[in-house]
């Protein structure tokens, strides 16, 4: 049964093992280059341009929205989840604990900018 609750730790070791299990994609991380996976994420975040181009085309009048709002805004979520994934799996082949890196970077900005919001 899915987690519902799960942390980011607990995505990025499903995500690796879901990614080289042979009823996964059968893929070791190792096997791409970090550019390899770069390129994947990349491929993705173009998605993602291209959903928030068709909400600000729509927003400004200049095509008509041919799918719900709800479709165009889960399609968003979608291609931001997978550049998401593929990201989790550059850091993974880089040997860097997202997690880590994203705590630390978060917090790192909090304190330049004096903000008490930590994680």
């Amino acid at each position: 049964m899915p987690n519902e609750n799960f942390t980011f730790r607990e995505f990025s070791m499903a995500n690796r093992k879901r990614c080289e299990a042979k009823d996964g994609f059968n893929h070791p991380i190792m096997s791409w280059s970090e550019a390899d996976w770069l390129s994947a994420a990349t491929g993705e975040l173009g998605e993602v341009a291209h959903a928030v181009k068709r909400i600000l085309r729509v927003r400004d009048g200049l095509i008509k929205n041919s799918s719900s709002d709800l479709k165009i805004s889960e399609s968003l979520a979608e291609e931001v989840a997978d550049t998401v994934i593929y990201l989790d799996l550059l850091c993974q082949r880089a040997g860097i604990d997202t997690s880590e890196a994203i705590r630390k970077k978060f917090n790192q900005k909090s304190d330049q900018i004096g903000s008490s919001v930590k994680i």
